[in-house]
């Protein structure tokens, strides 16, 4: 397993990430939220901070966008009446 280098306990990003119960549309929700503020990293901040990442980092940040969308599009369709 990997070395953690970051301080401190990951804290969860709402009550939904607490509970025992499984809420799809909440963590759908969640997973929403969160995609929708990592690209505002990329894009919405203009700073270009994005493109000065360095190669190898870009590549992460898109893997990690790229797996929120998967996981969202898998919730949708648990929550999805045709799902």
């Amino acid at each position: 397993m990997a070395k953690r280098i970051m301080a401190g306990a990951a804290k969860p990003a709402s009550a939904d990430a607490t509970t025992t119960t499984r809420d799809p549309a909440g963590l759908l929700e969640n997973k929403l939220e969160q995609l929708n503020s990592l690209l505002w990293c990329f894009y919405g901040a203009g700073d270009g901070w994005f493109q000065d990442a360095g190669e190898a980092h870009r590549e992460n940040l898109l893997w990690i966008a790229s797996d929120l969308a998967r996981e969202a599009v898998a919730l949708y369709q648990e929550i999805s009446p045709a799902g």
